[in-house]
């Protein structure tokens, strides 16, 4: 592990703006500014060195840059925030996405991805939804909501891009992730939108098996990625993350599932691997490995 160094957090930097109050299309709808923070190292002048970009979970209902923590008996996961803070102090410049959040009902743009949108899980967000006091929606709402942030995860992802020579970073190296819902926006925004990456770290993250199909297809360059999943997760998340790894291979790209055993959806950073390295290591490895 490389000596820890200080950093400087800037926060609220506008990365895009987007529409929300979608209403099925029928507006009238409010243009928004897109906020991210970056964390980054206090590396010696003219360094330039790789990136992370990470997107939040919280069921694309609740959650944010600052934090997606939720407390459960024992045990907290880390949020992305503090993710991005610890990267950091190991020299890697971070950035911590905001998107728009199924509440704000946004505007899911003219790029989908979603293949199925009848077919997205929604069982996390109907817990989330009952929790948060707010009335069910269907599947192809909810598909509307993941398309926004989708969009919003590419948008911060094209921006850190062509704001490389601002925070030292090397374009070639920038790798993005996330955790639940921020890592399924990761995923379909590096393999479905197509959005240039050096790889994606997708913690309880997944594409569904019809996007697989349609999105990953031999011959197409595509990054490689680590999909971590625990033992107890989501009833859907562990065969997914490994149909999604298993999808990616069969493409010709690089992909590695690791499970963290012992731990439900809600795993921090310190929580071993079958990797045998914690989550936080395991991250760490593969990024670097990526970006040498």
């Amino acid at each position: 592990m490389r000596p820890i160094t200080p950093v400087r957090v800037l926060r609220d930097l506008v990365y895009g703006t987007a529409r929300i109050g979608y209403a099925g299309g029928g507006g009238p709808m409010l243009e928004v500014c897109l906020f991210l923070d970056a964390y980054l190292p206090d590396a010696a002048p003219n360094s330039v060195g790789p990136a992370l970009i990470l997107a939040f979970g919280g069921a694309f209902h609740r959650g944010s840059k600052e934090d997606d923590t939720i407390a459960r008996p024992g045990v907290t996961n880390t949020a992305m925030a503090e993710y991005c803070r610890r990267f950091a102090a190991q020299g890697i410049a971070c950035f911590s996405v905001d998107y728009r959040l199924a509440p704000a009902d946004p505007d899911p743009g003219d790029t989908p991805v979603l293949t199925e949108p009848d077919g997205v899980p929604t069982g996390r967000i109907a817990e989330v939804r009952e929790i948060m006091g707010l009335a069910p929606i269907t599947a192809r709402e909810v598909s509307w909501a993941m398309e926004a942030a989708i969009d919003d995860v590419a948008a911060a992802i094209r921006w850190v891009h062509r704001e490389a020579d601002r925070f030292s970073v090397d374009p070639k190296r920038i790798v993005v992730g996330g955790w639940s819902a921020g890592a399924r926006a990761a995923l379909y925004a590096a393999y479905g939108e197509g959005v240039a990456c050096a790889g994606v770290i997708a913690l309880s993250g997944t594409i569904q098996e019809a996007d697989l199909k349609a999105h990953l297809r031999p011959g197409r360059r595509l990054p490689p990625a680590l999909l971590i999943a625990a033992e107890h997760d989501l009833s859907y998340v562990p065969a997914g993350v490994e149909g999604t790894a298993s999808a990616i291979r069969r493409a010709d790209g690089q992909a590695r599932a690791v499970h963290v055993p012992g731990h439900d959806h809600w795993y921090p950073a310190e929580a071993m691997t079958s990797a045998g390295l914690t989550v936080e290591a395991t991250m760490l490895d593969a990024l670097r490995g990526w970006t040498r």
